[in-house]
C-alpha cells in the first residue's frame, strides 16, 4: 500500500541509496527532457536547492540564469514558502533544515511566478506528492495558477498515493 508514510520510509531509503556519480546521471537526464521541453520559453522560475540526495538543480539553475531569466529558491517565513531570488552572486547560508537560502533575501510575489518546479519525496500519476509532511508547498501552491512540475527521479513517481487528504495539491506537470 502506497500510503505517504510508507513512501516517505521507502523513497528516503532509495534516494539514500543512491552514489553522487548516479544522482549526477539521473539529475542530468531531467535536465535534458527539461531542455527539450516547453518550460523553457518562461521567465520566473522557482526551484529548490537540493539536500538528502534530492535532484541536482545545479545545471538547470545555471541555464536558467545564462538565459536572463529570473530565478527564486523557496525560504520558509513565518512559517510559509517566499520565493526569494538568487543570481550568479548569491552567498547562501543554511536555515534550520540544513537548507541552503540567500543571506539577502529578496522576495518575488508568488503570483507572478511562470513556473515552480516542485520537489518531493513521491509523486503519483495524478500529479499529489508526498513532501516531508509539514505541509509548506500545498500551503504555498493552493492560490497559484501558475505551472507547477514534478522535478524528480523517475522511481519517485507511483501510481498512486493511497491517503490523499482535501488540502493536498498536486503538480500540474511532470518533467
Amino acid at each position: 500500500m502506497n500510503t505517504k508514510k510508507q513512501l516517505r520510509i521507502d523513497m528516503t531509503q532509495k534516494r539514500n541509496l543512491l552514489s553522487k556519480e548516479q544522482v549526477s546521471a539521473l539529475s542530468d537526464n531531467l535536465f535534458n527532457r527539461f531542455l527539450n521541453s516547453d518550460l523553457t520559453k518562461y521567465k520566473n522560475y522557482m526551484l529548490y536547492l537540493p539536500i538528502k540526495n534530492e535532484t541536482d538543480t545545479s545545471k538547470l539553475i545555471d541555464y536558467l540564469l545564462e538565459n536572463k531569466k529570473n530565478v527564486y529558491v523557496p525560504y520558509i517565513s513565518d512559517i510559509k514558502i517566499v520565493p526569494v531570488n538568487i543570481n550568479q552572486n548569491t552567498e547562501f547560508e543554511h536555515d534550520s533544515f540544513e537548507i541552503r537560502i540567500p543571506i539577502k533575501k529578496v522576495q518575488l510575489e508568488s503570483n507572478l511566478l511562470d513556473v515552480i518546479f516542485v520537489p518531493g519525496l513521491a509523486f503519483d500519476k495524478a500529479g499529489y506528492r508526498v513532501g516531508y509532511g509539514k505541509g509548506y508547498y500545498d500551503n504555498f501552491l493552493k492560490d497559484l495558477s501558475c505551472i507547477t512540475c514534478a522535478w524528480c527521479y523517475d522511481f519517485q513517481i507511483v501510481d498512486k498515493i493511497a491517503d490523499i487528504k482535501e488540502h493536498d495539491i498536486p503538480v500540474n506537470r511532470f518533467i
